[in-house]
């Protein structure tokens, strides 16, 4: 990765273009027959630092039921959580992704696999609970074992095959929920998956993978009866990951639909203010979509360009906008010389959804610091019709996927002090991905000298 390019990863900067919506966002419904084209829209670059050590040098571990989700948005532009799998358990660091349904992570025998900060490949062979998905009705055989084969928009792909093992979960705290679940192990990577900081993707869009691909969340409700409901957390350095929790009565959120047919979570998008004026028309937000795997937020052509001029020419100081504007990394970046109190002079907007529900957009959730004493604007051109409503976007609030509900809700919520153990799920119940963990608790004191 080039060194020069400082803030969001750098294979962010270089996808951003490719962060567009249409038929690339389709997941091929039979994984077994896939070749599809889904976006890949951030991952770390190599040398980005490692978010899940202390400044000290100590590993941090998981809190709360294994919740917490490593990443941010300055550096890594991404959030990725622990996934534990197999017997005795390995864990790897997988990109949180609900705009596409593949899980995915290295094997043992990858012959052309990144160097990732974890560092963890499969090996089947090592754990006795795992055991191949088969070949028959599967359309690409690898060696006895159905493969797969999956491209991204901005030209990376990884390629693989099939296997099942079991996934630990973390309840209440401690680890104690298995369930078999089939995910993609790695035999080939290229482009970002081979140089991104993270091990793998983990998808769950609402069609998961598909066919025998299964899912971490259809596999896991399966395994245990839980609702599948799923809920992100993410402020700007940490967030959270609830699986299988339960809407309790009492929360009565303001849901948004999703529309379409399994897939993305595709929204309806009834009106885009600009500093509380309405811009756009309807038909310029056909098939808008949530998405944790994109890092910022894209606009159509019309919407963005009076985003980035209202950005252009309001702003906090007496000299004008001009003096303050220094030149980012690319050209289309927008950027200022400011601090962090600076940002409460930048107008605010919204965006009104289905079912009425209006999301704030402040400018905490759309301009980034991306370097020390420079903020950008984190809104882009998408280049057509379509929203694509990122992580960024989603910061500040408990943003619940209700995937047989066909609904999303975004419920303001402190997620550093939920991502810290220090503040509860809005949902009951539910599992934490990061079954290999343990929380951040006090050692006992020693037994008394008999």
């Amino acid at each position: 990765g080039g060194s020069s390019r400082i803030g969001i990863g750098e294979e962010d900067r270089v996808a951003r273009p490719t962060a567009l919506l249409a038929a690339v966002y389709a997941f091929q419904v039979y994984m077994w027959q896939l070749h599809a084209h889904t976006p890949l829209k951030f991952v770390a670059a190599a040398e980005a630092h490692d978010p899940r050590v202390h400044p000290g040098g100590r590993r941090q571990l998981a809190l709360k039921a294994g919740w917490r989700l490593n990443g941010n948005l300055q550096t890594l532009g991404y959030f990725a959580a622990e996934m534990c799998v197999g017997n005795p358990p390995r864990s790897f660091s997988l990109i949180v992704d609900t705009g596409s349904g593949m899980t995915a992570l290295p094997c043992a025998d990858c012959t052309h696999c990144g160097h990732h900060s974890a560092g963890t490949r499969f090996d089947a062979s090592a754990s006795p609970t795992s055991s191949v998905v088969g070949c028959s009705g599967c359309g690409s055989c690898d060696r006895g074992s159905c493969g797969y084969s999956v491209s991204y928009t901005e030209g990376s792909s990884i390629r693989g095959r099939l296997v099942r093992d079991e996934v630990h979960y973390a309840v209440d705290g401690a680890s104690g929920r298995t369930a078999p679940t089939v995910f993609g192990c790695q035999t080939y990577e290229s482009g970002l998956f081979h140089s991104q900081q993270a091990d793998g993707i983990a998808g769950f869009s609402r069609a998961g993978s598909g066919g025998q691909g299964g899912s971490l969340l259809r596999d896991l409700c399966a395994a245990t009866g839980a609702p599948a409901i799923f809920s992100l957390c993410l402020s700007s350095d940490s967030g959270a990951l609830v699986m299988g929790g339960a809407v309790p009565p009492s929360l009565r959120p303001a849901w948004v639909p999703t529309l379409g047919r399994p897939g993305d979570y595709t929204v309806q998008v009834l009106e885009f203010r600009v500093g509380g004026h309405t811009v756009g028309s309807p038909s310029d937000f056909s098939h808008s979509i949530v998405d944790s795997g994109t890092t910022f937020i894209y606009l159509p052509p019309t919407p963005y360009a009076a985003v980035r001029r209202l950005f252009q020419q309001s702003c906090p100081w007496p000299a004008g906008c001009a003096s303050r504007s220094v030149k980012g990394h690319y050209p289309d970046d927008f950027c200022y010389t400011m601090e962090e109190a600076d940002l409460g002079g930048f107008a605010n907007h919204s965006i009104r959804l289905g079912g009425g529900f209006e999301l704030p957009l402040t400018p905490r959730q759309y301009i980034y610091k991306d370097r020390p004493g420079v903020w950008c604007l984190g809104v882009f051109d998408n280049g057509h019709a379509g929203l694509v409503i990122g992580a960024a976007a989603m910061r500040g609030h408990e943003v619940v996927f209700d995937v047989d509900g066909r609904r999303i809700a975004f419920l303001p919520h402190n997620c550093d002090a939920m991502a810290a153990a220090k503040a509860p799920s809005l949902l009951t119940g539910g599992y934490g991905l990061a079954g290999c963990s343990k929380p951040l608790t006090p050692e006992p004191p020693p037994p008394p000298p008999p």
